[in-house]
């Protein structure tokens, strides 16, 4: 009786021992499970349409699901950006892949590890109406800007439509007021980008607008996607891969749901509300620069697009030729 009441405390002991330690592994794994690195995306600009689906994706969960608590910052162009990453003090930016592979070839860091706008976003705006072919832009006043990496390529869209740079005149001012001078008669264009132009233009007062987009005439220049430094491909590969799959599944998702996508914009930019209608046009106008290979995931970049981008970076931005393989990488999609 004795060994009997013995054997049944042990085992009690024994049960008691055992659930206690399954439940710290099941603490533990279940903090593993809930453990999200903390990371930093920058944009190229403050936040505007086509920056949307990064905030659906914080919004829906999808970085949180693959580990990764992700804030969203605002920008001052990709330049900033890309230097912002090549320092580490973000992990990671959304800029100007021409702008990063132009900051490489002077001896940068930093690599673009998803492509989202693959059809260059370069444009011409002007009143509709005003213009009919690229070709009428002869004889026509063109206001651009310093800070404007598009007035560097001006030459390269001049050569494609079959016109001489002096054809056009380009009339350099302050960023600020390129639209106005449109919208005033200044200027009877203006150099811009596809993914933000027309709202820019309509915030002026012309009501409708016409475009030519450089890749229209065959000049294949990247536009935005995802950067990195080389030191984070190094350190944290995984991180990178989970951030692109998220993104890859933000973009896609928010395409499918433009206006609640538009929705999480506002909620993490209340200063946004009562322009969801803006938004949402610049959003769905970005979509036509997204491209992409056939057959390949969404962010793949193509080896033969970057190759001419980097001829043409080469011969009108003054760019030292580079390896296009030491600008982007496929490693993540």
């Amino acid at each position: 009786m004795k060994n009997g009441k013995t054997f049944v405390a042990k085992t009690s002991a024994t049960k008691a021992f055992a659930t206690l330690v399954a439940g710290a592994l099941t603490a533990l794994s279940m903090g593993s499970a809930f453990a999200q690195d903390k990371a930093t995306l920058r944009l190229d600009w403050t936040t505007l349409g086509y920056h949307v689906p990064f905030f659906y994706g914080v919004a829906k969960g999808f970085y949180k699901d693959a580990g990764i608590d992700l804030k969203v910052e605002d920008g001052k162009g990709s330049s900033t950006g890309v230097n912002l990453v090549a320092n580490q003090a973000d992990d990671f930016a959304f800029a100007d892949a021409t702008t990063a592979a132009r900051l490489v070839g002077e001896g940068l860091p930093v690599k673009v590890v998803m492509g989202v706008f693959q059809r260059s976003t370069l444009s011409i705006f002007f009143p509709k109406g005003k213009m009919s072919t690229p070709k009428d832009l002869v004889g026509k006043r063109i206001s651009s800007c310093a800070g404007d990496g598009i007035a560097v390529y001006l030459p390269a869209y001049y050569k494609a439509i079959g016109i001489k740079p002096t054809d056009a005149q380009s009339v350099m001012m302050d960023c600020s007021v390129k639209y106005t001078a449109v919208a005033q008669g200044q200027a009877d264009a203006v150099a811009s980008y596809g993914t933000a132009g027309k709202p820019l233009m309509q915030a002026v007062g012309i009501k409708e607008v016409g475009k030519f987009d450089f890749a229209d005439a065959g000049v294949v220049l990247p536009s935005h996607g995802i950067v990195v430094s080389r030191e984070r491909l190094k350190s944290k590969p995984d991180l990178i891969k989970r951030f692109v799959a998220a993104s890859a599944k933000a973009w896609e998702e928010a395409i499918k749901q433009p206006d609640a996508a538009v929705e999480s914009v506002i909620a993490a930019r209340p200063l946004l509300k009562g322009k969801e209608g803006s938004l949402k046009d610049a959003f769905l106008e970005s979509q036509q620069y997204i491209g992409g290979t056939p057959g390949k995931p969404f962010g793949w970049q193509s080896p033969d697009d970057w190759n001419k981008a980097v001829a043409t970076m080469v011969e009108f931005a003054g760019m030292k030729k580079v390896d296009p393989a030491e600008v982007f990488t496929n490693e993540f999609r």
